[in-house]
C-alpha cells in the first residue's frame, strides 16, 4: 500500500465560529484545516484544480442560499435602513 492514495469517507459539520484555516502546500495543492489543531481538527488537502471546483460549487451554493433567505424575508436593505 506504500505510495497508494488512501480513500476515507467521512461526514463533517463546520458551523459557524469554527476556525478555519488554508495553507498553500506547493502549487499543485493546499491543505484545509477545520477545528482546533492539533487534536480537535479535521484536515483534507485538495489539489489545484480540486479547489477551484470547490470555490465554484461553494459560490454557487451561497448565491442560492442568499436567494432563499432573500425570499423569506422580503424586505430590501434599502426598506431597512
Amino acid at each position: 500500500m506504500l505510495g497508494e492514495s488512501l480513500i476515507v469517507n467521512a461526514y463533517v459539520i463546520i458551523k459557524e465560529g469554527c476556525p478555519l484555516a488554508i495553507s498553500v502546500q506547493s502549487p499543485e495543492q493546499a491543505e484545509i484545516v477545520c477545528g482546533w489543531p492539533p487534536h480537535r481538527s479535521f484536515d483534507f488537502v485538495l489539489h489545484r484544480e480540486a479547489l477551484r471546483a470547490l470555490v465554484e460549487l461553494g459560490t454557487d451554493a451561497l448565491e442560492r442560499m442568499d436567494a432563499a433567505l432573500n425570499a423569506d424575508n422580503p424586505t430590501s436593505s434599502a426598506a431597512a435602513c
